[in-house]
């Protein structure tokens, strides 16, 4: 049996970028499942992605600078992947940081705007007020405007594209899931084996690119666990009609943090102290041909946390927690006013957070590498970290100006069977 230089377990967005740079350097493998046409609890399948929507924002404006540089440097390239693809996954709308003024959200990202010089506009509330007549914040608030590098893209045509370019490179893709990777000897040396239902690979190499699915195979070193929360993630997307879509068309991605207005839901969480927090995508044109607005809650708020695989395809296969759904879809009304809603109806996520709240690119072993843990912020930097991961791997190279230690893997003390 032929030996690939590398193989990548999980095609999402993270992999599936790991798969089209190492493609440029090595023989590659992409293994992973794609997109199901229904998801059900009845069928047999119960491992997911994250990537199966539309719409998710993308921004250089961030609170934190490792996830600011891994953004941008995704960013740069977007428009050579659409072009190399043919593929449209980019929406440059712009995008709009909201917030008290002189809160500590607030600062952050103007400490973050000096340091990585990212080109804004100030928009305080009287000018929000005039460039967004629809928008219903507090007079408390004001903005920070993106109007380039910035707003949403499609993480499934995103993968797609991906996929497409690794092809081209010579990447084989096998849409599978993995049940086990282990190392083994093979002619007298190391190699890893990656077992999937059919069919069984062997690589130099590993790259684990898996997600929140990872606790629930044999992926990992026995002993080692890592040290992940598994947090499920509910949207509301609120169908508007075209005439609507054509008021608001020009309305950038949006993120907020802070108290909200006196007429905005209570509905929907809040943190312990009474701050509320959320990221709305403009109307976006899903597959079935109609806009949506979509809302979504941070994690911060929501102290859930999921540890079985049981768990996990429930929630996938479901709409997400209804009631959230219905106050999101109340505070996206709350929110932009003179917009009718058509219909509604939920969605839903798993955001895989780790302790840092950074990502883990890290080695595990000579032959096994990890690129896991996109803590609600992976979509738009996942070119970025897949191209960071990949070089680490094949060519054991650190290719970044951040440092290695940042994106260091914590584990979790596994409890001794003896």
């Amino acid at each position: 049996m032929s030996i690939y230089d590398l193989v990548v377990v999980g095609a999402g967005l993270i992999g599936s970028a790991a798969a089209r740079h190492s493609s440029q350097w090595g023989r590659v493998c992409l293994v992973g499942p794609e997109e199901p046409k229904s998801r059900t609890l009845d069928d047999t399948r119960d491992v997911y992605g994250a990537h199966y929507d539309e719409g998710r924002m993308t921004r250089c404006i961030a609170h934190d600078p490792v996830w600011a540089t891994l953004c941008q440097n995704s960013i740069t390239r977007y428009r050579k992947l659409e072009a190399d693809s043919g593929i449209s996954f980019y929406d440059e709308v712009g995008a709009l940081v909201l917030g008290e003024n002189n809160s500590e959200y607030m600062n952050q990202n103007e400490n973050m705007i000096k340091t990585q010089n990212v080109k804004i506009n100030r928009l305080t509330y009287d000018k929000l007020r005039k460039q967004y007549p629809y928008l219903n914040v507090s007079s408390r608030d004001y903005g920070l405007y993106e109007d380039t590098n910035a707003g949403y893209i499609s993480p499934r045509k995103v993968v797609k594209a991906q996929i497409q370019q690794a092809k081209l490179y010579g990447c084989t893709f096998i849409p599978e899931v993995v049940n086990e990777v282990s190392r083994v000897v093979q002619d007298n040396e190391y190699c890893m084996r990656i077992i999937t239902d059919s069919t069984h690979i062997l690589a130099r190499k590993v790259l684990l690119a898996t997600g929140a699915f990872t606790p629930f195979r044999n992926l990992l070193p026995r002993g080692l666990e890592l040290d992940l929360k598994l947090i499920p993630i509910t949207v509301a997307k609120v169908e508007i009609s075209d005439l609507d879509f054509k008021k608001i068309k020009a309305m950038p991605g949006m993120v907020y943090f802070g108290k909200g207005t006196d007429d905005w839901t209570k509905a929907f969480p809040r943190d312990k102290t009474g701050l509320i927090s959320w990221y709305m995508l403009p109307p976006v044109k899903y597959q079935d041909g109609k806009y949506y607005i979509k809302l979504g809650h941070f994690h911060h708020a929501f102290p859930t946390h999921f540890t079985t695989s049981k768990e996990m395809k429930r929630w996938f296969c479901s709409t997400g927690d209804k009631h959230i759904v219905d106050a999101t879809a109340d505070l996206i009304g709350n929110i932009i006013k003179g917009v009718n809603r058509v219909s509604y109806h939920g969605d839903c996520c798993v955001l895989t957070e780790t302790p840092t709240e950074r990502p883990y690119i890290d080695m595990l072993h000579s032959q096994l590498g990890v690129a896991i843990g996109g803590n609600g912020y992976g979509a738009k930097s996942s070119d970025e970290i897949g191209r960071i991961a990949a070089a680490m791997v094949l060519k054991n190279e650190w290719d970044s100006t951040i440092p290695r230690t940042v994106f260091q893997a914590r584990f979790k003390e596994v409890a001794s069977k003896l």
